[in-house]
């Protein structure tokens, strides 16, 4: 094994040791006791709660680590040179940036070349509408209504 691969597993092996013992096991744990309580739960609707909320904390710590290790992959490949490393059934892979044009001066651009923009559309100001409808304005085209039932989960 090339001492540049070496050095780049131990680097990303420190990463995801540190990320797991800092922040995912706690969350692990968290969600297998939750997971574990509802089985056994004479109110299956508290313990789902909690399972639920320690699900979203589990999902939380995993994708902030999903990005962890991806940015430390990317660093590791960049500077040991590498533009493909393959793992099970996946494979990561070093591209060029996307080339695009950039605007450095609006005004200079849009004098220069007007048909490069392009009008907007007309917004409502939805905020500004509701309000109007709260008060019991009658405006033309438009009626308070309310959406469908969502389920808020407030810490205690």
């Amino acid at each position: 094994m090339s001492e540049a691969l070496t050095r780049e597993t131990r680097d990303l092996r420190d990463v995801a040791n540190a990320e797991y013992a800092q922040f995912l096991k706690g969350a692990m744990v968290g969600f297998n006791a939750a997971f574990t309580a509802i089985r056994a739960a004479n109110d299956p609707d508290s313990a789902g709660l909690n399972l639920l909320c320690a699900s979203e904390e589990l999902e939380r710590q995993l994708k902030a680590f999903s990005g962890k290790m991806r940015a430390t992959l990317f660093s590791e490949m960049q500077s040991t040179g590498q533009f493909q490393v393959e793992g099970n059934g996946v494979v990561a892979e070093l591209r060029a940036g996307a080339t695009r044009g950039a605007v450095t001066d609006a005004k200079v651009l849009q004098a220069a070349m007007p048909e490069l923009f392009v009008p907007q559309p007309d917004k409502v100001d939805a905020a500004c509408l509701t309000k109007m409808l709260r008060a019991g304005m009658t405006v033309p085209g438009a009626e308070l209504t309310t959406g469908a039932p969502t389920l808020a989960i407030r810490r205690i």
